[in-house]
């Protein structure tokens, strides 16, 4: 059995990973730890990291560490689940890898590429595996969507769209996997005090959701990306200093992506996954991220095409399964190179923001 521990209750995702912990029979989660921060503590209130704690405190593990690097050090644990702020991650990975602990990350790895490009440096000099955790990846109905793209049956794709919103990490009404329960309504003041509104912690629109249309970039347009352009803007909380919405375009030679999220409004009322212009059709998503997904083919006439089948097996239906079920074979999505790719296209974004120009994607030729 592989023994797990979990870094940092920022992120609320730390929900769901340690249900799925809890599931995996080839998984304990031996501890858990916090990492120190300098955001001014707010109430428990649920989903904030105090409120994480003690939800999985509660009901997954009761072995609670003060100090995370002595929790390593007396746990010895086979992967540490990191979900710190996005701006602490280089650190922790470090000390993990210093004391040979693999790591799984969750998305995105960091807040730019250079600090990317740390956590890849201190992957490889003390030899650990790292993989980034990306939600996206256990969803059956995006891998038939590929699998229409892999099929050739609608051509080349040319353009992918890609919309995904929700009222903030913290906003009204606001539900996380892995909890039953909505959150609960907090003041400006209360979300202005939270690392999700801080640039300084790697808060903001961009690393939250942009780095979602990175994701489904790569996978589903391939190599190539040259530049981004983008614009991010606080149209809804200005108690903050991050962009709460956002638009991108991904430039390649004869293909693009059209990227767009929002912090203002929910799935449930927007359009919500990739859609893929090809030359012979299109392929989209259907129902809606919330309400019983799937998706459609289409010939350039209209005409409704059959859709390839598929059935994920047991190593695809969460993280840690995959990290027990797979051995070396880690699907290309959640490797530590391929996040480094995508970290580039994410960096040029908020760069271009910034800006106001065209940015470049570091490592491309022109």
């Amino acid at each position: 059995m592989l023994k797990a521990v979990i870094i940092g209750f920022s992120h609320m995702h730390v929900n769901e990973i340690a249900l799925y912990l809890s599931e995996c029979k080839d998984f304990q989660l031996s501890a858990i730890a916090d990492v120190k921060s300098d955001v001014e503590p707010i109430p428990a209130l649920r989903y904030t990291p105090a409120w994480n704690l003690a939800n999985v405190r509660d009901n997954y593990c009761e072995c609670v560490y003060e100090d995370y690097c002595k929790m390593l050090d007396e746990v010895r644990p086979d992967y540490a689940f990191i979900l710190t702020e996005n701006a602490q991650k280089p650190d922790v990975v470090e000390e993990c890898a210093k004391r040979g602990v693999n790591v799984c990350i969750e998305k995105p790895m960091a807040v730019s590429l250079d600090e990317a490009k740390r956590i890849e440096a201190s992957v490889k000099k003390y030899g650990i595996k790292a993989v980034v955790n990306w939600p996206v990846a256990w969803r059956e109905y995006l891998h038939k969507l590929k699998a229409v793209l892999d099929s050739g049956i609608i051509g080349t794709p040319i353009k992918m769209r890609y919309i995904n919103g929700h009222t903030g990490p913290l906003g009204k009404g606001a539900k996380h996997r892995g909890v039953s329960a909505n959150a609960e309504e907090m003041t400006d003041e209360q979300r202005s005090k939270t690392w999700w509104h801080s640039a300084a912690h790697g808060g903001g629109v961009f690393l939250d959701i942009c780095c979602y249309g990175c994701y489904f970039t790569r996978w589903l347009m391939g190599d190539g990306e040259k530049s981004v352009v983008s614009y991010g803007a606080e149209l809804n909380t200005p108690f903050g200093d991050t962009a709460d919405n956002f638009a991108a375009i991904v430039k390649y030679d004869g293909k693009m992506s059209v990227l767009e999220g929002t912090w203002t409004t929910p799935r449930v009322v927007i359009p919500s996954g990739p859609e893929v212009l090809c030359t012979e059709g299109v392929v989209v998503c259907t129902g809606g991220a919330e309400n019983a997904p799937d998706v459609k083919a289409y010939d350039i006439y209209g005409n409704e095409l059959e859709v390839p089948e598929i059935k994920l097996g047991d190593d695809f239906k969460n993280m840690p399964c995959h990290l027990a079920l797979s051995g070396d074979n880690i699907f290309p999505m959640l490797t530590l190179d391929e996040n480094v790719h995508l970290m580039a296209i994410l960096d040029a974004a908020m760069r271009s923001s910034e800006s106001g120009k065209e940015e470049k994607i570091s490592g491309t030729d022109n």
